[in-house]
């Protein structure tokens, strides 16, 4: 095992625990593997190998605690699986200088998102899993799915969002969908990437062991840190490496 492969896992198991409790993890991953000398189309297929994973163990994890809101959880993943499809499609067609411009500026949006989030005001009513909410809730998740599959960073905080805001579920809930939605709609984005021939299957793996690790036991186990300096901190690192990606060539 070289220095790189367990840079790779360290990177790994810090994307699985931020995209479990909360999301945009990926935003870490992205530039780590493009300033690697991956190709970004290489950094995004080779990420969806770990993200793969990080769901299967996510879901595992949630469900073995008793979180999971089946059929729901199913129909959303569903709807968001061919939203991927579509998604994965049009990224593999932007250049490889555009779709770099494309991820920095994601990555801003969503380090502002990471400040305001904690901001929006979550009303406790009854959910929303039933009747005409699964057929407006299936179209949202399609277009969720249609991003995810796009570039994928920050899917989890529109997961959250939309589920909190909308379906009026607890965080621990949305959470547990959220786990099952990226998995589902990976599936098809993956095979898409590698089709074209975008994923390094080793650095994949030892990625997708960090992932794995994180996800599993930040599902599992409650973890009790400052959410408040975790949010300050991790949108100054995706700011400058916003910054530094768009400079990059």
């Amino acid at each position: 095992m070289s220095l790189t492969d367990i840079y790779l896992i360290i990177v790994g198991m810090a994307v699985g625990f931020i995209n479990t409790i909360a999301g945009g993890g990926s935003t870490l991953m992205y530039p780590f593997l493009i300033f690697l000398g991956f190709p970004i189309h290489t950094a995004i297929g080779t990420s969806r190998v770990s993200f793969l994973a990080q769901g299967i163990f996510s879901v595992a994890g949630f469900k073995s605690k008793g979180v999971f809101l089946f059929p729901f959880n199913l129909y959303m993943a569903i709807a968001s699986m061919f939203g991927g499809i579509i998604g994965a499609w049009i990224s593999l067609q932007i250049s490889e200088t555009n779709l770099k411009k494309v991820l920095a500026i994601v990555m801003v949006v969503i380090a502002i998102i990471i400040i305001f989030q904690s901001k929006i005001k979550y009303k406790k009513v009854t959910t929303r899993l039933y009747g005409k909410h699964i057929w407006i809730s299936s179209f949202i998740f399609f277009i969720i799915g249609l991003y995810g599959g796009f570039i994928q960073a920050g899917t989890g905080f529109l997961v959250i969002i939309s589920l909190m805001l909308y379906n009026k579920l607890s965080i621990t809930q949305s959470n547990s969908i959220k786990g099952l939605v990226i998995f589902v709609f990976t599936i098809p984005a993956l095979a898409l990437y590698v089709y074209y021939g975008h994923v390094n299957w080793h650095a994949g793996l030892f990625l997708a062991i960090g992932t794995s690790i994180g996800a599993w036991l930040t599902s599992r186990w409650s973890v009790h840190v400052n959410e408040k300096y975790l949010r300050y901190i991790l949108t100054t690192i995706i700011i400058g490496l916003a910054i530094k990606l768009w400079m990059y060539s």
